[in-house]
């Protein structure tokens, strides 16, 4: 079908308070799909079309079913991606995937919670396929799939110039809320998700590079708003809440609250001032960098300046902390001296007379196995060295999980106190009430800092405040947890989804309280499942858009018990791709190591043990 053809069937549909119209950009996007991958439509700019039809459990069309099948038959090998986008129907991923199977069908779902993407594509009808140019963010077509489907994608296959077809769908209407939306007030409806959920970092002083402390600045930066939400961007919370447990912490809008945003921002940014007072103007933040308050210890470290530009190696810092007695710590929190170029910090508690040699636990760790294990393992390292290789450690914790690696990487007693580090959205480290941990007289302070230049010479003086219990006062509980990770990775070049898996064993009955997943600039999505030793298994939590730029650790707003034995198991991907906007080089394998350009693969987590007392 020729462009003069093709331009003479289309016809006008009402598009949506931010749906599309003929010749329109519509802009980028990314949406999670039913399994926990997201997908963000630059990503997919090296494919020539993206071709999205809707699906709902019970309700999805047929003929669109039977087109699409024939589609992906005949151009899934042409630089043609192929999805199904739920449009808010459903929220409930596991109907999804169930509805899927009882189909025979395969594809990535879209899940369109708060139908904006749907909006965004002016589909109103669940037979309205639409063609999607993802390097243009342009719509080439929008109507039955039998209509014009193919037509739209030979032209983009071709790099022909198209405006947009649109063509009505007749298949059952898709519900939607924007008449909920049609007249947001800024002061009441607009202000209030600012405030309590972007206006403490970006303000005067903040972490964010602006600030958003009026509505003259949320006007101006309304565009930015709107694209860093419809790309899921901003806030930075990462997770997928409508899986796994309830995040206490969680740094997500709701869906509600992306709706209000981007149809108000949609609509034009329109601002009603009630009787001229703007409440952002009235906010009021505390006048100190301690978010749990003044410390009953600071100690701070010593000044380092970072230059302009080039690498900077790991610092290691020890820092004696000038203790004449045991005290109790409940937390601690650090303050950044020079956030811009202070990427992170691994803060480790060296007790009197240093900590244990890290290879005697190893040792003391695999002879504390069965012997029959042991035995099997003295005999596979012995051989790897005498035949001038490495031992395979990660086979090793593989095989026997319940070999604590953390306490191999600078873990220590039972009793001892944690001490916070430093990582952007990660800086506090508090316990419960009635939980703590012991900092002995003598300790020290070990301080890796990672930083990264910023194109100025910076000088940063980061402080560490640390709060006690009261003198004297002992605490019932001590919180513990475990780490993952893999010694061991090899990620090819140009791998666009390279997956890894990890296993954490937890050795005693106890309470999950938080989970952190840590990767560098390939990182790309992780999730943790516990596997209990009935066999059974239950998906805890989901960060299908990790970013390196924000090392968050996810508390649950209610701990999860688990039995001795349960299996947490870390899944997750990295882009070594050119579509990795943060990826260094994507044409080098990527193995271990501790810069930025290299990688790694860790989950982190803190658990309290039942039973505080130990068998007796």
């Amino acid at each position: 079908m020729n462009k003069f053809l093709l331009s003479a069937i289309s016809t006008t549909v009402a598009a949506y308070s931010i749906g599309a119209t003929a010749g329109e950009r519509v802009g980028d996007f990314a949406l999670i799909d039913h399994l926990g991958a997201q997908h963000h439509m630059a990503w997919y700019d090296d494919h020539q079309a993206v071709v999205i039809v809707p699906q709902a459990v019970g309700a999805t069309d047929a003929a669109t079913l039977e087109g699409l099948a024939r589609l992906q038959s005949k151009y899934q090998d042409q630089g043609v991606a192929f999805f199904m986008m739920n449009p808010g129907l459903q929220i409930d991923r596991e109907a999804v995937a169930a509805d899927l199977a009882t189909r025979g069908l395969e594809l990535p779902v879209l899940m369109d919670d708060t139908h904006l993407v749907t909006e965004l594509l002016g589909i109103e009808h669940m037979d309205e396929a639409v063609v999607y140019d993802p390097s243009s963010f342009e719509i080439s077509y929008r109507g039955p799939i039998a209509s014009a489907t193919e037509a739209a994608i030979d032209q983009l296959l071709a790099g022909e110039e198209s405006e947009l077809v649109s063509v009505a769908g007749s298949a059952s209407a898709i519900s939607h809320n924007a008449a909920d939306h049609a007249k947001l007030s800024y002061t009441n409806d607009i202000a209030p998700i600012i405030a309590e959920n972007c206006a403490e970092c970006h303000r005067e002083g903040g972490i964010a590079p602006f600030a958003m402390d009026s509505s003259l600045a949320v006007q101006g930066w309304s565009p930015m708003i709107r694209e860093v939400v419809m790309t899921k961007r901003m806030p930075p919370g990462q997770i997928d809440n409508k899986v796994g447990h309830k995040i206490k912490n969680e740094m997500n809008l709701s869906d509600a609250e992306m709706q209000k945003l981007v149809r108000w921002v949609s609509a034009g940014s329109p601002v009603d001032v009630n009787n001229g007072v703007d409440p952002l103007t009235t906010l009021v933040w505390p006048d100190t960098k301690w978010s749990l308050g003044e410390p009953d210890m600071i100690v701070k470290i010593p000044a380092t300046t970072v230059p302009a530009t080039g690498v900077v190696d790991y610092k290691d810092v020890v820092v004696d902390l000038g203790l004449e007695e045991d005290r109790w710590v409940r937390g601690s929190e650090v303050a950044p001296g020079a956030p811009e170029v202070l990427h992170h910090i691994i803060t480790t508690v060296v007790p009197p007379g240093g900590g244990e040699d890290p290879q005697a636990l190893f040792l003391q760790a695999i002879n504390s196995l069965p012997e029959e294990r042991a035995a099997a393992i003295r005999a596979e390292m012995f051989a790897a060295v005498a035949s001038g290789g490495q031992p395979d450690i990660d086979k090793i914790f593989r095989d026997n999980p319940e070999i604590d690696v953390g306490a191999l990487l600078g873990g220590g007693g039972p009793d001892q106190a944690s001490v916070a580090g430093y990582a952007p959205g990660n800086n506090i480290s508090l316990s419960p009430e009635g939980v703590g941990g012991k900092l002995e007289a003598g300790t020290k302070l070990s301080f890796q800092m990672h930083y990264t230049t910023s194109g100025k010479e910076m000088t940063d003086e980061t402080e560490v405040g640390i709060y006690f219990y009261p003198e004297g006062y002992v605490p019932e509980e001590r919180m513990g947890g475990g780490v993952g990770n893999a010694f061991t990775v090899a990620i090819p070049a140009g791998a666009k989804d390279h997956e890894m898996e990890l296993v954490t064993y937890v050795a005693n009955e106890a309470e999950i309280h938080s989970m952190m997943p840590h990767m560098h600039f390939r990182g790309k999505r992780m999730k943790f499942t516990a596997v209990y030793p009935d066999g059974s298994e239950e998906l805890l939590l989901s960060v299908p858009a990790y970013s390196f730029n924000w090392q968050l650790a996810h508390e649950l707003e209610n701990p999860l018990r688990v039995p001795a034995g349960t299996k947490i198991i870390a899944t997750g991907a990295f882009d070594n791709s050119s579509q990795n906007g943060f990826n260094p080089d994507p044409n080098i394998e990527v193995t271990w190591g501790e810069q930025s350009w290299e990688e790694m693969f860790m989950g982190f987590y803190t658990w309290k043990e039942v039973n505080q007392g130990g068998d007796d």
